[in-house]
């Protein structure tokens, strides 16, 4: 949210630097005249400034809740202090019951609106910015201009578009030579920087289109069609999709017809897909990072840890947590601070001893997430991704499937171990069906095993700057599984670093991406499974070596019974009698030749596991070796659908 970091609200109205796309507007050979020439619709040459609430003697300014409009205006809304509405309606009668635009606290939205005039209200105070566009006279008048709406809208161009950019020439399939301005629709899908863009012509961008902050954002853009050059510029970082609607001409059908605008009904949507980023570590107690002063976290301390990358639209994050130099053996719980601390845990350590686990985790109303400390230790916090409603990718998981193992070259182009301080270009896309294109990130269950010495991997995407942060610490001779979220690069890609010579393996759990429709419902941990208890077994009682465990996950722990597809489980193995593995799998699958849980005799190990539920809603866990095993449900992935005001285009 713009208010709650280094204010790039300048750099979005402005855009005075980023990305710069080049846009060929072809000019086409025209149908034959339509028989309704004219239009209602003038655009001015250059916008007018009708409101504008900053502009005050007062100095703060002060915000405002309404506003006039003009016959077509360009709106800016900002700086407000809670989420709200905005809606158009006839000045002097009350709103209607359907909001045209909607915003989160502190963003910036943007909106065109066509009428006879009218006024601009909303439920909370903001600062409002009008512009004038174009005028809408009552009837017809040769010269006026009519929209056209084409019989498919087009999508003319969609890329990830990064702050270093590319450019790229478009052209429009059926332009008439009557035309004078394209209406275009434009969104930003998966961003993963606030920011915005402005469509136009190069010269004379002097307003923005649209702007974002975590969750998908959608805006409506006239093009006018009197130059060659027309750019798209952005600040920040997104999926840009601009799709054709139509266009303003002075011939066609309807001379009567208005261009359409957005209004933000109620309907069904996704719910929260994945906005992976680049790892940033918020919390290292060692430094301090997160913490006044650099200390262990106390024994039966918990700690609040505020995510600044959070908007209104994020509903859980997914951390990876690592606990450092314990004081001696314990546990973690990470959880929502408005919540009881639930009776399950998501680390288990001994004295000294490093161990990483990726954490997906509700936050509290504040968008904070708490973490309780057994006992005294030291915690290293890196943010792997946010869950975002109405934004984000959806998810698609799989059977597990092995990417890379460079101890029988998958993946690699020989058998061999990754050497100390290099890093390992490994290709997802088109792989383990993955699609070649249109994908945004995946699930990796990444192992280190035989390492030379002591030291930590980072899982990255190619396109970005080697972070801060870790994915996995291990010893000389320790195998370490950990659940990775990671983007892909455009080329499809992810990078590997190893700070010490070791094999590593990777196994793909799930791939997200725009058009997929399995949301993310995130779940207070509850536990499913404790052999010790015994809890999801008929007795207590340690596996046996070579057992599989069947245990039914829908319908418990605020799974549903039905809908749901996979689940994110914090699996941990305690007490095991000799070196092995665990793998969990759907029961309706052959077992994978894959691992979820490495662990020597005696070792607690814990990891998080994305798997695809059976169709009768169970997934099986097989132990090598005899074990004790617990299961802790964080959340779960599905189809269903939730009711949310977002964006539509209305004609």
């Amino acid at each position: 949210m713009l208010n709650h970091r280094s204010s790039p609200f300048s750099a979005i109205v402005a855009l005075v630097s980023g990305f710069v796309a080049s846009l060929a507007f072809a000019v086409l050979p025209s149908a034959p005249a339509a028989a309704a020439p004219g239009g209602r619709v003038d655009l001015r040459q250059f916008p007018t400034r009708l409101f504008d609430s900053r502009n005050s003697p007062s100095f703060p300014a002060p915000k405002v809740t309404t506003a006039p409009l003009g016959h077509l205006s360009h709106v800016w809304i900002l700086e407000s202090d809670v989420a709200g509405t905005a809606t158009v309606h006839p000045c002097g009668s009350q709103p209607g019951s359907i909001p045209s635009l909607v915003f989160e606290r502190g963003e910036v939205v943007f909106g065109k609106f066509v009428g006879a005039g009218g006024c601009l209200t909303l439920s909370t105070t903001a600062h409002i910015v009008v512009d004038v566009l174009g005028d809408v006279s009552a009837d017809p008048h040769a010269g006026g201009l009519q929209y056209v709406p084409l019989a498919t809208p087009t999508v003319i161009f969609e890329a990830r578009v990064l702050r270093s950019g590319v450019d790229v020439d478009l052209t429009l399939d059926a332009q008439p030579t009557d035309a004078r301005a394209a209406v275009v629709l434009i969104e930003a899908l998966d961003p993963t920087d606030i920011g915005g863009a402005l469509l136009g012509a190069c010269g004379r961008m002097i307003r923005a289109d649209i702007g974002w902050t975590n969750d998908r954002a959608v805006a409506i853009s006239y093009v006018a069609l009197d130059t060659a050059d027309y750019c798209l510029r952005i600040y920040g970082e997104a999926t840009i999709r601009l799709t054709l609607l139509g266009f303003l001409s002075v011939d066609g059908p309807d001379p009567t017809r208005l261009p359409p605008t957005l209004t933000s009904p109620e309907q069904p949507i996704r719910l929260p897909g994945l906005r992976a980023l680049t790892p940033v570590r918020l919390l290292d107690t060692r430094q301090p990072l997160g913490i006044p002063t650099a200390r262990r976290i106390g024994a039966g301390e918990t700690f609040e840890l505020a995510i600044a990358q959070a908007a209104e639209s994020t509903t859980a994050v997914a951390l990876n947590v690592t606990v450092t130099d314990p004081a001696g053996e314990g546990y973690l719980t990470v959880f929502p601070c408005d919540q009881n601390r639930p009776k399950a845990s998501n680390l288990n350590f001994v004295l000294g001893e490093t161990v990483p686990n990726l954490v997906n985790v509700k936050l509290s109303i504040t968008r904070t997430v708490c973490l309780y400390a057994q006992t005294a230790t030291h915690l290293i916090v890196d943010l792997a991704g946010t869950f975002e409603a109405d934004g984000g990718a959806g998810a698609h998981p799989v059977t597990p499937e092995r990417l890379l193992d460079t101890r029988a070259a998958i993946g690699v182009g020989s058998i061999g171990k990754l050497e100390g301080g290099s890093v390992l270009v490994l290709q997802i896309a088109g792989r383990g069906g993955v699609p070649a294109a249109g994908t945004s990130a995946v699930t990796l269950n990444v192992t280190v095993t035989e390492p030379e010495g002591p030291g930590f991997l980072t899982v990255y995407p190619c396109d970005r700057e080697r972070p801060t942060a870790s994915n996995l610490n291990y010893l000389t001779g320790q195998t370490v599984p950990n659940l990775v979220a990671v983007r892909l690069s455009a080329a499809g890609t992810v990078c590997i670093f190893a700070q010490r010579t070791t094999h590593v393996i990777a196994d793909l759990a799930a791939w997200f991406a725009v058009a997929e429709d399995d949301g993310y419902r995130e779940l207070a941990p509850e536990r499913l499974l404790d052999t010790r208890e015994p809890i999801g077994v008929v007795t207590a009682g340690r596996l046996t070596a070579g057992e599989v465990i069947v245990l039914q996950v829908a319908g418990r722990g605020g799974v549903p019974p039905t809908g749901a597809t996979a689940v994110t489980m914090n699996v941990t193995v305690t007490e095991p009698d000799a070196d092995g593995f665990v793998t969990v799998y759907p029961c309706d699958a052959e077992r994978p030749t894959v691992s979820n849980l490495n662990y020597v005799a005696g070792e607690t190990v814990p990891n998080l596991v994305t798997v695809q539920l059976a169709a009768d809603g169970t997934v099986c866990l097989f132990a090598q070796r005899s074990m004790h095993l617990i299961a802790d449900v964080a959340g779960y992935f599905t189809e269903q659908t939730e009711l949310r005001r977002t964006a539509v285009v209305t004609s």
